[in-house]
């Protein structure tokens, strides 16, 4: 089948390592990537991530989410954000978890387009990385949403901004596999580190036995 991406922007995976006690370590892993959302045949929207060096028939994670099971947050050590100005993470990078209501598991991703911070903090949540999470919670949840007029709202305000790529940070639905670069990352540094975020083993939603490839 033909996947047509409801959105895709910039994001690497990130690994969670045990240290001493119950304190786990966030690693995010280096490779350049994209998170993505399509809706399948079979009528679920689909979470995925690849590579940018593969197209989007290769991904490495195909999700598919039942409608409000799922949740896309930023992490940022507490419960509730209070201050929709100033979110940051306890990491060295921005990173959203997506988790579930009907199980205990978590996925972690760094956001890899350089900061919006005046200051270069690498940890601060811009505006428009808020929004890129909202549009995400929102398709999870199976909103009915003006896809285009929110995805006008988190394109790059300037040209030049982005020194990851080339391309647009975030795209919508006429996303073309044909224009992805391999480019380097930016955002969060290799030892970026969080707090007790927690993964018990519960069976993931992976589409399919191969990896869930659309």
């Amino acid at each position: 089948m033909s996947v047509q991406p409801l959105i895709t922007f910039k994001a690497g995976q990130c690994e969670l390592t045990r240290g001493d006690g119950t304190q786990q370590t966030v690693k995010p892993v280096q490779t350049p990537g994209y998170v993505y959302l399509y809706q399948g045949e079979d009528e679920f929207v689909h979470f995925c991530w690849r590579p940018r060096n593969k197209t989007l028939d290769e991904s490495e994670l195909d999700l598919i989410m039942i409608p409000g099971d799922g949740s896309f947050l930023p992490y940022t050590g507490k419960d509730s954000v209070e201050d929709s100005e100033n979110v940051k993470s306890p990491t060295d990078g921005r990173i959203f978890v997506l988790k579930f209501n009907s199980s205990s598991q978590r996925y972690l991703f760094w956001l890899q387009s350089k900061s919006q911070h005046s200051r270069g903090d690498a940890s601060w949540f811009s505006q428009r990385d808020l929004k890129i999470g909202q549009i995400v919670d929102l398709l999870l949840n199976g909103e009915d949403i003006d896809l285009q007029d929110e995805l006008a709202r988190v394109q790059n305000p300037s040209a030049g901004e982005d020194e990851d790529e080339t391309m647009e940070d975030v795209e919508g639905a006429n996303h073309s596999a044909s224009r992805d670069r391999h480019g380097s990352t930016g955002g969060a540094g290799a030892g970026a580190t969080g707090g007790d975020i927690r993964e018990e083993g519960e069976e993931s939603r992976e589409g399919g036995a191969d990896g869930g490839r659309a």
